[in-house]
């Protein structure tokens, strides 16, 4: 029995680290992407006045929704710009009220408009209704939102949703009985939620006649060109392609593809960064005025996404920055009180034009971070294929390859440059584990080694 104990405290002493340490890295990430009520209040100085979008009553609007509370930033930035850049469309974001409110990753945005202001503004319904990603779907918090949805759904809006945004669409109930699709990695537990949709694998989005769902994030491109392919032709959604620099076009004609699955390696890898990536080293973003809206969602959804990399957005003064398609954005940061942080990212191919005024104030003060262009030097790229390349040489290649399918990214960007498996992550907390063991095993010998008494050492004189 003894024997029986001392194997499970030797099991204890070698599993237990693992678990503490994984506890605490998986905290230390929720952190990370899950910022607290505090760390999102704005100063009000210096932020500067809103500004208010053109509205053309000649064209159909385009509503894109804001959660409550935050939002999958790519799944909002790939509608606003793609419909935006078209020219054929007003394109607004709306939340229910005109307040800050953040995009994962600690995005800062402000709505153009409140669901009160947009009716004001139209006298109707906007035309469509896009809905993005945001978590805890059916709190009360968010109770307006689905509600809002349902009644433009209801006055005849078309609704769209990207990604899991399908939770949001299922949630209305307006999906019941309607084929549907969403995230590979989200569908089968979406499908147990909501078991009155008919949903679907393997496709990049459906196309329901008076509703479309897209699959996983940037899956939202194709069902975006192909709406607008639908309603305002095939050689503008292919112009648009074309200026991004989209190398996927075929899934908006033909959207069937293989259903994908991480499979157990990948898998492997994303528990190790959530869990034992404990070193988060901060990474700034600049935003400047004209900033590419999809290529600064690449930068949010690539490395703070991966639980890699710990981004805050910087800008010169702290007013607010308008990017290319009019959406305002909040710098939590100015370049007086910025935290100590790695190295600036400047997102962006015009960056080193757009930038250069912000960019070169802050290398004249001799200890600022380095600076880094991400996408200035591959503007013949499409916005993802820089992030995903530079995640693989300062993490790993098989943490770009799970992001570029978590992403949806197809074909995606071919790793050829960095490490492999995260060997150190792996060994670091076997090594804790092993320390642990090795501790034990010695003071349980101490424990278990027997005490040479008074007597015992005379009665060994006396045989000698």
């Amino acid at each position: 029995m003894k024997k029986v104990i001392r194997i499970v405290i030797y099991v204890l002493a070698f599993v237990l680290p693992i678990v503490a340490l994984g506890t605490i890295g998986y905290f230390s990430t929720l952190s990370l992407t899950l910022p607290k009520p505090a760390d999102l209040e704005i100063p009000e100085t210096g932020v500067g006045s809103l500004s208010t979008k053109s509205y053309d009553p000649t064209k159909p609007t385009v509503a894109v929704v804001l959660g409550s509370n935050r939002t999958e930033v790519t799944d909002f930035l790939i509608p606003y710009q793609l419909f935006s850049a078209s020219e054929a469309y007003n394109v607004y974001a709306v939340a229910p009220e005109r307040k800050t409110t953040s995009l994962a990753g600690g995005l800062e945005v402000i709505p153009d408009f409140s669901y009160a202001e947009l009716s004001m503004l139209l006298g109707k319904s906007p035309d469509v209704v896009v809905i993005p990603a945001f978590p805890n779907v059916e709190s009360s918090e968010n109770t307006p939102v689905l509600t809002w949805i349902k009644q433009q759904s209801d006055r005849g809006s078309f609704i769209f949703s990207i990604c899991v945004g399908a939770e949001v669409f299922a949630a209305t109930g307006l999906l019941d009985g309607h084929t549907a699709t969403t995230h590979w990695g989200d569908i089968d537990r979406i499908e147990t939620l909501y078991p009155a949709v008919n949903w679907v694998r393997g496709m990049r989005y459906v196309d329901g006649g008076t509703y479309m769902t897209s699959a996983g994030i940037t899956s939202g491109i194709d069902a975006v060109l192909h709406y607008i392919a639908q309603h305002n032709g095939n050689a503008l959604a292919q112009t648009i392609a074309e200026k991004m620099n989209y190398p996927s076009y075929a899934f908006v004609d033909q959207p069937q593809v293989e259903q994908y699955s991480a499979g157990t390696d990948l898998t492997i890898v994303g528990l190790i960064n959530v869990l034992f990536h404990w070193n988060h080293p901060t990474a700034g973003v600049l935003l400047y005025d004209g900033i590419n809206e999809l290529e600064l969602a690449s930068t949010y959804d690539t490395y703070d996404a991966t639980y890699t990399t710990r981004l805050v957005s910087v800008s010169q003064t702290r007013q607010l920055i308008t990017t290319q398609y009019g959406l305002q954005l909040v710098p939590r940061w100015g370049f007086n009180d910025v935290p100590a942080m790695e190295r600036l990212i400047v997102p962006g191919s015009q960056a080193r034009q757009l930038a250069a005024p912000e960019v070169s104030t802050w290398q004249s003060n001799g200890d600022a971070a380095p600076v880094f262009y991400l996408h200035a030097d591959n503007a013949d790229s499409f916005a993802f294929d820089a992030p995903l390349r530079d995640l693989a040489r300062q993490e790993n290649i098989p943490t770009a390859v799970l992001n570029a399918m978590r992403l949806e990214y197809r074909p995606g960007t071919v790793q050829t440059e960095g490490s492999g498996w995260p060997l150190w992550l792996t060994i670091r907390p076997l090594l804790v584990a092993l320390a642990s063991l090795a501790i034990t095993l010695v003071i349980s010998r101490r424990l278990h080694r027997p005490h040479l008494t008074a007597s015992d050492g005379l009665t060994a004189q006396t045989q000698a």
